[in-house]
C-alpha cells in the first residue's frame, strides 16, 4: 500500500485536530516526504515513528520524523525531525488512522447465511461463513467479519465492527433444577441490543437476556475472548479489554476501563469512570471513578487515603 505525505501535511493535520506541538531538529524541512510508519524499536528510513521519553541508541534510529513527549532527551547533529506533543502515542495513532490506506469492505459474501425477516442497512459488510438468525437488525456501515454468528432477535447499530468468531445472542449459563434434582436450562427469551459505534473483538461472546435484553451502549469497545453474560448493561464509551468475564445482571457505567483477565461477580454495579486492574476478581460494587485491583479486588484509592491518614 503506497503511503506518501509531507511534514507540512502532518503539521496541518495536528493543528486541525487541536493538538499543540513544537518542532525541533537541525534541519526542519516542511516539504520532507514521509512514506510509511515504523516502531521506534525497529525504524525504517523515511517513516514516521513515536516515542515517550525513554533513552534510545540514536545510532540505530532510521525514522525521518518522530513524534515525542515534550521532556524527551533528543540528539543533536541529526537529520531527524521531532514533533513534541503532550500525548505522543495518541497523536501518532491519529496520524496512522488518517494516512494509512484503509481496506474497503462491501457487500454480503456468497457463503454468508441470512435468516428470515432480517433488516440490513446501507453499506453493511457481512463476511464469509457469517450466520445471521431470524429478525436480526444491522445498522448502516457496520462490518460483520467472517465466521460471526448472530442469533435471533439481535439488534446491532450503525458503524459497528464485529470481528471473526464472535457469537452474539447465544444463551448464557442459566440453569435450575427440576423436582428430581436434574439441572435444566432456563429458557432465555430476551435479546441483545448493541448501539452505534461498538467494536467487539474476535472470539468474544455476548449472551442474550433471560427476560430483558443484554445492552451494550454506543462507542464501547470489547476485546478478544471476552464473555458478556445475560442481562448485562454496558454503558457508553466503556473499554473492556481481552479475556474479561462479566457476570450476569451486571451494570457497567459510562467510561469504565476494565483490564485483561478481570472477573466480575453477577449482579454488581460498576460505577462511571472506574478502573479495574489486571486480573482483578471483583465481588463488590465499584464506586464511580474508583480504581480497584487484586483478588478479591479492593480500592487502591481508599487504601492510599488510609495510609496517608
Amino acid at each position: 500500500m503506497a503511503i506518501s505525505f509531507k511534514l507540512s501535511d502532518l503539521l496541518r493535520f495536528l493543528q486541525e485536530m487541536g493538538i499543540p506541538y513544537d518542532v525541533a531538529g537541525d534541519a526542519v524541512e516542511t516539504d520532507r516526504e514521509i512514506t510509511g510508519f515504523s516502531s521506534i524499536y525497529d525504524t525504517r528510513p523515511n517513516t514516521l515513528s513515536w516515542m515517550k521519553s525513554q533513552s534510545l541508541d540514536w545510532s540505530v534510529i532510521r525514522a525521518s520524523v518522530i513524534i515525542c513527549s515534550a521532556n524527551a532527551e533528543l540528539p543533536t547533529n541529526t537529520n531527524m525531525i521531532f514533533i513534541a506533543v503532550e500525548h505522543p502515542r495518541n497523536a501518532f495513532a491519529l496520524a496512522l488512522r488518517a494516512y494509512y490506506p484503509k481496506r474497503t469492505y462491501a457487500g454480503i459474501a456468497e457463503t454468508a447465511i441470512i435468516g428470515e425477516n432480517c433488516v440490513i442497512g446501507k453499506h453493511v459488510y457481512i463476511g464469509h461463513h457469517a450466520v445471521l438468525g431470524n429478525n436480526v437488525k444491522i445498522g448502516g456501515h457496520t462490518l460483520i467479519h467472517s465466521g460471526v454468528t448472530i442469533h435471533d432477535h439481535v439488534t446491532i447499530g450503525c458503524h459497528c465492527i464485529i470481528h471473526s468468531g464472535v457469537v452474539i445472542g447465544t444463551e448464557g449459563f442459566g440453569y435450575e433444577r427440576d423436582p428430581q434434582g436434574i439441572a435444566f436450562k432456563m429458557p432465555h427469551i430476551g435479546g441483545v441490543i448493541i448501539e452505534d459505534g461498538v467494536e467487539i473483538g474476535s472470539n468474544s461472546c455476548v449472551a442474550r437476556g433471560v427476560l430483558s435484553d443484554t445492552i451494550i451502549r454506543r462507542n464501547s469497545k470489547i476485546g478478544n475472548l471476552t464473555h458478556i453474560s445475560h442481562n448485562v448493561c454496558v454503558g457508553e464509551n466503556a473499554m473492556i479489554t481481552h479475556l474479561a468475564h462479566i457476570g450476569g445482571k451486571l451494570i457497567i457505567g459510562d467510561d469504565c476501563w476494565i483490564a485483561p483477565g478481570s472477573v466480575y461477580k453477577q449482579g454488581l454495579t460498576i460505577g462511571k469512570g472506574s478502573v479495574t486492574g489486571l486480573g482483578a476478581v471483583v465481588i463488590r460494587d465499584v464506586p464511580p471513578f474508583d480504581t480497584v485491583a487484586g483478588v478479591p479486588a479492593k480500592s487502591l484509592k481508599q487504601q492510599s487515603g488510609s495510609k496517608e491518614g
